[in-house]
C-alpha cells in the first residue's frame, strides 16, 4: 500500500462556492455571547422577617450549586445573625425549616429562579 501526498486546493462545498466566499464567517459562529443572560446566576426575592413581623428586609439572593438552584442559607445566617431560617407563610404564621448542607451552606431543596419566598429567622 503506498501512501500519496495530496494537495490541498481549498474545501469545496456542494454549492461549488469556496470557503473564501461562504455566507456566514466562520468565526462569527464561534464566538459566544458574553452579555446572554447564561452568564449570570439566576436570583430570588427574599422577604425577611424577624418574630413574624416586618418584613424587615427584602433582597435578591442568587442561587448556587451544580443546578444553579440552591439557595445560599449561610450567607443569610451569617448576615442577619440567625441561628436557623424558615419558610415562613405570612397569613397563617406558620414556618417550615429550611434545611441546608453545613458543609457547602446550601439549601438541601431546590427553588426556580425568580420564585418569591418569605422567610423568618425567629419564628413565634
Amino acid at each position: 500500500m503506498e501512501l500519496k501526498e495530496i494537495e490541498d486546493e481549498g474545501e469545496i462545498h456542494p454549492s461549488g462556492a469556496d470557503e473564501s466566499q461562504s455566507a456566514v464567517p466562520k468565526a462569527a459562529t464561534d464566538v459566544p455571547d458574553v452579555n446572554s443572560n447564561r452568564s449570570s446566576s439566576p436570583e430570588i426575592e427574599v422577604h425577611l422577617f424577624r418574630g413574624g413581623k416586618g418584613p424587615i428586609d427584602v433582597f435578591k439572593s442568587k442561587l448556587g450549586g451544580w443546578g444553579q438552584d440552591s439557595l445560599e442559607v449561610q450567607d443569610i445566617l451569617d448576615k442577619y445573625g440567625f441561628k436557623s431560617i424558615y419558610a415562613f407563610n405570612p397569613s397563617s404564621g406558620r414556618g417550615v425549616p429550611i434545611r441546608f448542607n453545613h458543609k457547602n451552606g446550601r439549601s438541601i431543596l431546590p427553588y426556580r429562579p425568580g420564585a418569591v419566598i418569605y422567610v423568618d429567622g425567629e419564628p413565634r
